[in-house]
Formats: C-alpha cells, sequence, structure tokens
C-alpha cells in the first residue's frame, strides 16, 4: 500500500531536520529533498546555479510518483500546531477532506492580510483562501501534470508562484486552507540574495510581464474589466487578478467539499473554462511530467524536420508573426509532446542548409551586386573598443568599406574611407545624413546609401495600428529619402520590393527579437526593446550579395548588451554628431534586443565562412556566460506579434 503523501524540499545543504524528524520515514509519509549551495549524498540531485522554481521543478520530475500528495515545503518554514496532534498527525487528518490543494494558516513572515487575524484563525478549523504563500503547497497527486513545470520564464520565482495561484482558480473550492497548523516564514536568506525582496519593482514589473503573456488564454478577463484584445503596450497589473479572488472569497463564506478517495481532479474540460489549451502556455498540458520533459521522439523529429525544410522565404514575408501558424501546423501532424514557438524558431535556425533564411533569397539590387561582387568588404560600426585598436589600415585596404552612419572618430582606428553608408534613416540619424552629403564634394560622397529599416518617422495626425494596417501613422524612408537621394545623385537601396512589401519582415521573424529587462545583479539591469539593430541588418543584408568575405569592426552588441553609459555604447564623434540617448529609461538602459540577434548569429551567421569579427569581438561571443544568457533568454515569451 502506498504512502499518503511525500515532503519536497528545496535547501541550500541539508533539509530542515525537524522536517526531517516529523516526516522522514515514517508510516505514512516520506521524505525528498535537493540542493543548491553544496552537494549531499542524500539528496535526490544537486542543483547548482538554479532559481528556487527550477528546482521545485527538479523535485516535482524526479519524485517516485507513488503518493496520493505531494507536499512542498521550504526548509526555512516553521510549523505551528493549534491542536494536541503534531504537525504529521495533523497534515493526515486534514487529507482526510481528498482537497485539490492543501495549505496551512498563514503566520509571521507572511504577507497575507488574514496572518495577524487571530479571531478568524480561531474561528473554524478549515477555510477556503485563494492565493495563499507557495513556501507550502500539498497537491493532489491528478494536478502535478497542470501545475508542473512551475512557469520560471522571468526567472524572480515570484512570477512562477503567482502562476501556480492562478492555476488554482478552476480548483478553489478545492484549494483548502487548514486553520489546525500556522506556518511562519523564517528565511535565514539576507534579503540582498532574495531579488523578490531586494528589489521589489523589478519583481512586480517581471510578474507583470508574466500576468501579460498569459491574459491571452485566460478565459474569464470580463470578470476583471479587462478588454479581450490584449495591447503589448499596456501594462496589466498582476495583482488585479489576486485581488478579485481574494475579495470574492472574503465576502462568501464557502464550506469545504469532502471528495471521495479516488477523485480525479485533472479535468480538461473543467480547466478549459478557465484557460484555452490550444494557447502554446498549455500546448502539453495533457501529458505526464515524464513525458513533457521527454525529447521528441524520431518520428517528431522527422516531421519537424520536414515541415521547417518546406518553408519558403516567402512564408516570413509577413508583418504578423508566421510562427504560431508554423507551430500549429506541426503539433496537428506530431503525437506525444508539442512544439513550442520557440521551440520552432531555434530549430528552424539550427537546419543544416536551410534554403529559406534571409540572406540566401532577399533580392538583390543589380547595381549593388555588380559593385560588390568578389569584393573583401568591411562593415564599420560607431562601438568605442575601436578606438583602443589600429584597424584603419585593415578597414581600408579592403575592396569597399561600409560604415554606420558618416562619422569618423580616427582614421586609424575606423579607417578613412565610407563607399557605402549604411543608416537606419530615423529621425535621429537621417538628416544629419543628409546634411554631411550635402556639405561634401561630389568625389567624397557615397557610391550608395543602404537601409535595413522601413519606417522613418511616425505622423503626426494619424495613429498607428499595426498588423494588417502595418502601413497606417508612418512614413517609411522611401517616401522621405527616395527623392532626396535621387537629387543628390546616390543610388538608395533598400529591402522594399516592387509588390510593396518589406523583406526586413522575415529577418525581422527569423531574429525574433523580445522585450524584456535582463538583470545583471541588484540595481544593474538592461532594457530590451522587441527589434534588431540597423548594424545587425546590415551584416544580414551584405551577406546576401555575392561578396567574397565580409569583416566587421566597431560592432559589439553594445558589449552583448551589458549594461553600459552612453560613451560605452559609441565613439565621441558620434555622440557629438547624433546628440545623447535622453531616453527616459537613461542611456544605459535601453536597447535593441540584443540576445537574439546573438542567437541569430550563433545560430545561422557563423555559419557563413565569409563573415569574420575581430579579435575583441570573437572574444565576447566566446564569454562563458554568454551561452547561459542565451539559454534563458530563448525560452522568454515574444508579446509582439506583428511588425511593420
Amino acid at each position: 500500500m502506498n504512502k499518503r503523501f511525500c515532503v519536497l524540499q528545496v535547501t541550500p545543504k541539508d533539509p530542515n531536520p525537524e522536517h526531517v524528524k516529523l516526516f522522514h520515514n515514517r508510516e505514512h509519509s516520506d521524505f525528498y529533498f535537493v540542493t543548491f549551495d553544496e552537494e549531499n549524498p542524500d539528496a535526490i540531485k544537486f542543483c547548482p546555479n538554479t532559481i528556487w522554481s527550477q528546482t521545485r521543478n527538479t523535485l516535482a520530475e524526479l519524485v517516485p510518483k507513488k503518493y496520493d500528495y505531494y507536499f512542498f515545503m521550504d526548509y526555512d518554514m516553521g510549523l505551528e500546531p493549534q491542536g494536541e496532534l503534531d504537525a504529521y498527525e495533523q497534515t493526515l487528518k486534514d487529507l482526510e477532506s481528498n482537497p485539490a490543494v492543501l495549505t496551512f494558516y498563514p503566520g509571521r513572515g507572511i504577507d497575507n492580510p488574514i496572518a495577524q487575524d487571530l479571531n478568524f484563525l480561531r474561528s473554524r478549523d478549515y477555510s477556503c483562501i485563494p492565493f495563499t504563500h507557495n513556501g507550502i503547497k500539498i497537491v493532489h497527486k491528478s494536478l502535478l501534470q497542470w501545475f508542473f513545470p512551475m512557469f520560471i520564464k522571468h526567472r524572480t520565482d515570484t512570477d512562477a508562484c503567482h502562476m501556480f495561484n492562478i492555476q488554482e482558480i478552476p480548483f478553489l473550492r478545492n484549494v483548502v486552507c487548514s486553520h489546525k497548523i500556522v506556518h511562519h516564514n523564517n528565511p535565514t536568506d539576507s534579503k540582498d540574495t532574495q531579488t523578490y525582496n531586494s528589489e521589489g519593482g523589478y519583481t512586480k514589473y517581471q510578474m507583470d510581464e508574466m500576468w501579460k503573456s498569459i491574459l491571452p488564454a485566460f478565459k474569464k478577463k470580463k470578470l476583471l474589466n479587462i478588454d479581450e484584445n490584449i495591447s503589448v503596450d499596456v501594462n496589466y497589473d498582476s495583482l488585479k487578478i489576486k485581488n478579485f479572488f481574494v475579495s470574492l472569497f472574503e465576502k462568501n463564506s464557502f464550506d469545504i467539499i469532502k471528495n471521495p478517495d479516488d477523485v480525479d481532479y485533472f479535468d480538461l474540460d473543467k480547466i478549459s473554462k478557465f484557460f484555452d489549451l490550444n494557447d502554446e502556455r498549455f500546448v502539453n498540458v495533457h501529458l505526464s511530467l515524464e513525458e513533457k520533459q521527454k525529447n521528441f521522439s524520431d518520428e517528431s523529429n522527422k516531421i519537424i524536420d520536414e515541415e521547417l525544410r518546406g518553408l519558403q522565404f516567402e512564408d516570413f514575408v509577413t508583418p504578423l508573426d508566421p510562427w504560431p501558424e508554423i507551430a500549429n501546423k506541426i503539433n496537428s501532424r506530431i503525437e506525444g509532446r508539442k512544439i513550442t514557438y520557440n521551440e520552432c524558431l531555434e530549430y528552424y535556425q539550427k537546419l543544416s542548409d536551410n534554403k529559406s533564411l534571409f540572406h540566401t533569397n532577399s533580392i538583390l539590387d543589380p547595381s549593388l551586386e555588380e559593385y560588390l561582387k568578389d569584393k573583401t568588404v568591411a562593415l564599420v560600426g560607431p562601438a568605442p573598443y575601436l578606438a583602443k585598436h589600429t584597424h584603419g589600415a585593415e578597414i581600408d585596404s579592403c575592396d569597399v568599406v561600409v560604415r554606420i552612419q558618416h562619422n569618423i572618430y580616427n582614421t586609424e582606428s575606423y579607417g578613412s574611407r565610407s563607399d557605402i553608408i549604411q543608416s537606419c534613416l530615423n529621425p535621429n540619424y537621417g538628416m544629419p545624413l543628409v546634411e554631411h552629403i550635402k556639405a561634401s564634394d561630389l568625389s567624397d560622397r557615397p557610391k550608395f546609401i543602404i537601409c535595413n529599416d522601413t519606417a522613418a518617422a511616425q505622423k503626426r495626425h494619424e495613429q498607428p495600428i499595426g498588423g494588417l494596417e502595418w502601413q497606417a501613422g508612418w512614413y517609411f524612408n522611401d517616401d522621405i529619402f527616395e527623392p532626396i537621394f535621387k537629387e543628390l545623385q546616390i543610388p538608395f537601396v533598400n529591402l522594399k520590393r516592387n509588390d510593396g512589401k518589406w523583406e526586413r519582415w522575415a529577418l525581422y521573424w527569423q531574429v525574433y527579437a523580445k522585450s524584456h529587462v535582463e538583470r545583471f545583479g541588484k540595481g544593474s539591469y538592461t532594457t530590451f526593446t522587441a527589434n534588431f539593430n540597423s548594424g545587425y541588418g546590415a551584416i544580414n543584408m551584405l551577406l546576401s550579395y555575392p561578396v567574397k568575405q565580409l569583416k566587421v569592426f566597431g560592432l559589439d552588441f553594445y558589449n552583448i548588451g551589458k549594461p553600459q553609459q552612453n560613451k560605452e555604447k559609441y565613439n565621441q564623434s558620434y555622440i557629438n554628431t547624433y546628440g545623447e540617448e535622453g531616453r527616459n529609461y537613461g542611456p544605459d538602459k535601453l536597447l535593441h534586443d540584443q540576445l537574439s540577434q546573438l542567437m541569430h548569429l550563433k545560430n545561422v551567421l557563423l555559419k557563413d565562412d565569409r563573415l569574420i569579427f575581430d579579435e575583441h569581438v570573437n572574444n565576447l561571443l566566446n564569454d562563458e556566460n554568454l551561452d547561459s544568457r542565451i539559454e534563458r533568454f530563448k525560452t522568454l515569451p515574444k508579446l509582439k506579434r506583428d511588425t511593420r
């Protein structure tokens, strides 16, 4: 006969001795734990460099599946029984009603308004309390596959806890709080090591981002007065759902329901009344934990490979995200674990001999093609690290020099030639470039201006709409600059096709930039927008031409996205011309998404032997932390589903 429950604990090295004494190897309970600071021979796994929610996922995955209940409890939790039974005996008593989830009454160190309400504590034996502390969650065996793996994409742990409580909503009448045990939170970690305590603003932001990412799948938005059409530009308060259900259960006294011993809570029809189970977040909810962790079968891999190889470049030339449709088509054919959008993208990027990539399909300008054919090309960016090196002669020795904007800080480091100028032509860069060209002698003017962006400026009296109405509210670079460069007698090459579509869209979806915040330490962040840089676009655009080599200088992905001041992003001549970046985030806070570009670079472009970076950037690309940063990044949801 199986035991009633097991206790599962995450601990630095040793489990809580009181918990071990209470629950280890008892008649009706067992005890398992994992460690994260030091190895312990009795632990089921050592999990260094992980966050709390990852280790809870590990526990849920590795524990033997032979118990009725799985008692997740932090090692710094204190248990205070309120009657004659000890915590072990009381837990067994509390489980007699066969709840979906059992927890205990909040005490010291628990942020809950009822924690100090002794009258309510003593008024009853049990109650239904939504959104309880995740330090203790006792989960029925039928719901392990619903709650796990926990949501870890934003890596603050509070997002995982909040999502767990949101997932309790379909079962709230069976989420039971026992008043017979009070649990206290006695953290031994310092606040400096607890992100959620030491940096509340960052934690709340990440909770809000998590909430925004699952809102499209939450079917009860009307209860919260949230519009069905979720906007990526709106901040949705993640605590609104908690406040609603806490208030609802405060106003209504619900009796505890006793369920039969063979109860099965995993009812997809019931769950689907609250969540759209076709949404990517829940696409594998029907699988057991073991099945969720499995690699794709050989047959699934064959289908995935076949579908992704069958994609045409034209499938990506769209202002709407193509990956949901691609993933859904694959998932309609494969059995077992389904593929997510992010997995689809990574699989696609890593395909060998991929026939639908931007840089092997983009339509070429005949004159620029002739000019670049079989040439060694230098692409020179404005990164300040280049000023410490003497690459100028090497740059000038190339057949063609392409410069990002027109500034030359010093010729010894940055070279002296500008045969082609690459510009994003936005309001900050476009007109200064035009004025520079007008002031230059005809013989000193560039042979071409190239641009891989689309929109050049927002219209004053027309609101951008997006999606299939991508043209609304914007002036595009050909609208503004094509006549100007024609008058200046300089060929202008962009990515607009004769049918009016922009091939940049394909590159955008193949890079898949995401809006997110990356934390490097206390008070140290970089905020990334859902876009890629025109410098990286230029690398892709130039590789689409039949160049012999493309040597890249002065483009270090803003020190691979690490926080920095403005002077560390651009050389001084560049800053003098275009000004300080006075964004409200500050110049050291806001960048286009570097990690998506670096992931694309490693998976796609570095396979092309023609692409060569200087030693400084190669060292950055081989930074030991970069791969782990990309690993964390690649699971983040992409909220922006259109481009222009």
